[in-house]
């Protein structure tokens, strides 16, 4: 009898001690997953522009797409850059080259023209923050230039789009669009 009540009494141990360090190592684990939790925004303590990647920061100042055409692109509207760079595939000609390079240098540059206030201007509203000065109505006028730059930024990126699509026949146009993967239903 006492052999059983040993043996009842040893597995209840057990059993608790399971229980413990289970409990244990969930708290831990949580404990962990806490510590370890970071914002995905810490990194942008180092970039030249508190509140913008390095990346965005470089795509602003050097023309970049960064996908403000996105729209056109799906739509059957190919992208300048990716059109030279499929310039032997789409079987391209001289004259389709050269325009087009003439087109995407004339983009490029006004991007980057408008990408450097883009920055200059986020730049301030960063700096405007960092000081602990700003107001409502500082907010509204800084807020409000830079989505004016954005969407001139944005709309200089599509016009691109547009402007090149006359210079490619409709089967350059569809190379292009299985070449990038894209299925578009028109």
């Amino acid at each position: 009898m006492n052999k059983r009540i040993i043996k009842y009494f040893l597995i209840g141990i057990a059993i608790s001690l399971v229980s413990v360090t289970t409990v244990l190592a969930q708290q831990h684990q949580h404990s962990e997953q806490h510590n370890n939790f970071r914002s995905p925004y810490a990194e942008q303590l180092d970039s030249p522009v508190r509140g913008l990647s390095s990346e965005e920061v470089d795509n602003l100042l050097n023309g970049k797409g960064a996908g403000y055409a996105r729209t056109a692109e799906l739509n059957g509207y190919p992208g300048l850059r990716h059109v030279l760079d499929l310039s032997s595939q789409l079987n391209l000609s001289s004259q389709q080259i050269e325009e087009i390079e003439v087109a995407f240098d004339q983009m490029q540059s006004q991007a980057k023209s408008i990408g450097k206030t883009i920055v200059s201007k986020e730049r301030e509203l960063s700096e405007a923050f960092a000081s602990g000065k700003i107001t409502n109505t500082e907010l509204e006028k800084q807020t409000g230039e830079l989505a004016r730059l954005y969407g001139e930024l944005r709309k200089t990126h599509l016009q691109a789009h547009l402007q090149i699509n006359p210079l490619l026949s409709a089967e350059q146009i569809k190379k292009y669009n299985q070449i990038q993967g894209y299925e578009i239903a028109k």
